[in-house]
């Protein structure tokens, strides 16, 4: 077990109002990072307890896989690594109370490896003192069978992880619809390039991924894959991904037959063995592929979507199954991680899968917001127009994977073309026609994908109206000063560049401007205008107040 895994289990001895990654709510992130954890990147947050009476997150304990940063008030806070801790003593003695009746008195102290001791007890008000000593001395009895104090990232969505992780993801799936009839038909093979385009795989690694799934002589054994995974994949999200890549494979499953028999098919009923999936689980997998079904199926609107992802979600709890396992790897419609968590977020739902404080990289930057439409906060009292926005923005999301698709499927009727031509080159009947044939279908083959990459340009131009020429950076500092919005800053400020101010001849002092850079991808303008919808960029009352904030500032330092 892992100290991360160890922590997250654990950490209801200190009593109550703790959360675990990646269900840690914004605001008290940003609270506790601001207030006593400046120097913590918010991605290896493990777990939090909340003891401030505001529930602002400003006090308490906050867990790392190397170190636990302890705060209460009108105390500095303080940063204890496990490395140099050798134990946490707990202890009960009494004191003399008000006319002179004695009270029990409790105490924690941490003896550190330089035979220095620490009294804690004067920062853990509001926290379970045993249970704190207790969870300390688990973590370094754990850490003394061989795991390291390491800080690693707590939640990674699949697109966002190696492409080695990828590639044996994608295998498995493979392997599954090769299982029943050793061939895979055009619904399976669908499903799979869907999948490719979800988890964003590279063009060298698409590669490999065809040459598995035409030559069913290179397969690779399940077990070998899955031990591959459980040795690229950090212990905490391996738990995730293969509740993941369960829900996937038998999502492909229940294309083709229905989905409640999936205990008679081996493969499936041997996979939720190997990955210790319960029957709880998988009928919680059930109901949220159906609810991503019924979404599009029954046009629900988005009051509808809303109570049915509420629903979901509670069902999940009482599992004890993460929404973010759920929703690792994409909904089984087209949307990907990032897609699914921007809708929700649109309606006040944001931090309902736990990725909002937790993604990195571009392309999961969407997860900000929507972009699409601002009144979905409070959906009552809105118009029957109106509360369809939701809908048509998965319809929007799953056209562009569909269209992603069509370029990976083109890209292999131009491979498999290219190997029919060698292959009837060979023969010298009728090889006037074959080649006429093969070049017609070459031709045909290249003009889809044109006018794909054509379609995509115009999708990046459309969006690109929608933004700022120019950066105002006044304003984007005094709007992203929140330690969650860090990396919406930076990835605002690396979609523009600095060109000097000329004026005459000669080269300007002023503060030169940043003006949106060329070249950017349909992926980074549609991040990009969801990032500047979230922070409120466009709106006067918060444009004003964040520039004029912002220079004070200056003014000020």
């Amino acid at each position: 077990m892992s100290i991360q895994k160890y922590i997250k289990e654990h950490i209801d001895l200190l009593g109550n109002s703790t959360y675990t990654a990646p269900s840690i709510p914004d605001k008290k992130l940003n609270g506790a990072i601001t207030s006593y954890a400046q120097d913590v990147n918010l991605e290896h947050v493990v777990a939090l307890q909340d003891t401030s009476i505001l529930s602002s997150g400003k006090e308490g304990c906050l867990f790392l896989g190397a170190a636990v940063y302890l705060k209460t008030a009108f105390e500095k806070p303080l940063k204890l690594e496990y490395a140099s801790i050798e134990s946490v003593s707990y202890s009960t003695f009494e004191k003399a109370g008000s006319f002179g009746k004695l009270k029990r008195v409790e105490q924690v102290e941490a003896i550190m490896k330089d035979g220095t001791t620490h009294d804690l007890t004067s920062l853990l008000l509001n926290v379970n003192l045993q249970g704190f000593a207790e969870l300390i001395n688990g973590i370094l009895a754990v850490a003394e069978n061989g795991k390291d104090f390491v800080n690693t990232s707590q939640i990674t969505p699949l697109s966002e992880m190696t492409e080695e992780i990828k590639v044996n993801y994608i295998k498995l799936v493979a392997n599954f619809a090769y299982s029943d009839d050793q061939t895979i038909d055009v619904y399976e093979y669908t499903e799979i390039i869907s999948l490719l385009s979800r988890i964003e795989l590279s063009s060298s690694r698409r590669l490999e991924i065809r040459s598995y799934l035409s030559h069913v002589e290179n397969m690779l054994s399940t077990e070998e894959l899955l031990t591959a995974l459980q040795d690229t994949v950090e212990e905490g999200s391996f738990e995730i991904l293969s509740k993941s890549l369960f829900k996937d494979i038998l999502y492909i499953f229940g294309t083709q037959h229905n989905i409640q028999e999936w205990t008679q098919n081996s493969f499936l009923t041997e996979l939720a063995r190997s990955l210790c999936i319960t029957t709880e689980e998988i009928e919680l997998i059930i109901a949220a592929i159906k609810n991503d079904e019924d979404i599009l199926k029954h046009r629900k609107n988005d009051s509808q979507i809303k109570k049915s992802m509420k629903d979901l979600s509670a069902k999940a709890v009482a599992v004890g199954l993460p929404m973010a396992a759920i929703y690792f790897s994409g909904s089984v419609v087209g949307l990907s991680a990032a897609g699914i968590t921007s809708g929700l977020a649109a309606m006040g739902m944001g931090g309902l899968l736990g990725f909002s404080s937790m993604f990195t990289g571009i392309g999961t930057l969407v997860i900000l917001g929507v972009g699409t439409y601002h009144g979905l906060k409070k959906v009552s009292g809105i118009s029957d127009l109106e509360n369809n926005k939701q809908r048509e923005f998965m319809l929007q999301a799953i056209i562009r994977n569909s269209q992603k698709s069509l370029s990976y499927l083109i890209e292999d009727i131009n491979a498999i073309t290219q190997q029919l031509m060698v292959e009837m080159k060979k023969s010298n009947e009728n090889s006037e026609k074959i080649q006429q044939l093969s070049k017609m279908l070459d031709m045909l083959s290249r003009g889809a994908q044109m006018s794909a990459e054509k379609q995509n340009t115009s999708q990046i131009e459309q969006v690109i109206t929608k933004l700022p020429p120019k950066l105002d950076m006044d304003r984007l500092m005094g709007l992203t000063n929140k330690p969650t919005l860090e990396k919406v800053r930076q990835f605002i400020l690396s979609c523009y560049e600095a060109l000097p101010v000329v004026q005459g001849n000669e080269q300007s002092t002023i503060k030169p401007e940043f003006t949106l850079r060329e070249g950017l991808t349909l992926s980074e303008v549609e991040s990009l205008h969801n990032c500047f919808t979230e922070i409120e960029y466009n709106k006067v009352t918060q444009a004003v107040f964040a520039s004029a904030t912002t220079k004070a500032k200056n003014l000020f330092r």
